[in-house]
């Protein structure tokens, strides 16, 4: 009897691992202007995110604008890249549900930081 319940304990912290890993940020966002989606994916040990669809048309699309995303814990860090002027900031971004991932770019070292709450687009 206890086998049988330690073996349903495990199922049960198993699924909610998986849970946890598929809410994580990898996926398809949308920006918070609503103007363009990224697609977050694996990028060896790191994320990184490329423009998937932009109302600024095709000459964005494929962009890398999360660069080298290290996790660390509940937050990840790298670099962010604003497609409209070429500027790279400091970046961190970190789950605040499942649908809403914020993402901050910084500059002097992290004095100073800006971001913006993106939604998940689901298919």
């Amino acid at each position: 009897m206890k086998i049988l319940s330690l073996i349903g304990a495990a199922s049960v912290l198993s699924m909610s691992f998986a849970a946890q890993v598929l809410a994580g940020p990898v996926g398809e966002w949308r920006i918070a202007d609503g103007s363009a989606n990224v697609s977050i994916r694996p990028c060896g040990s790191n994320l990184c995110g490329f423009v998937s669809w932009s109302q600024e048309g095709q000459n964005v699309v494929g962009q890398e604008v999360l660069i080298s995303m290290r996790p660390n814990g509940a937050l990840w860090s790298g670099t962010v890249v604003n497609v409209r002027d070429g500027q790279k900031y400091a970046a961190r971004m970190s789950m605040q549900d499942d649908e809403t991932l914020k993402v901050e770019g910084c500059v002097m070292g992290g004095m100073i930081c800006g971001g913006q709450k993106w939604a998940r687009v689901q298919h």
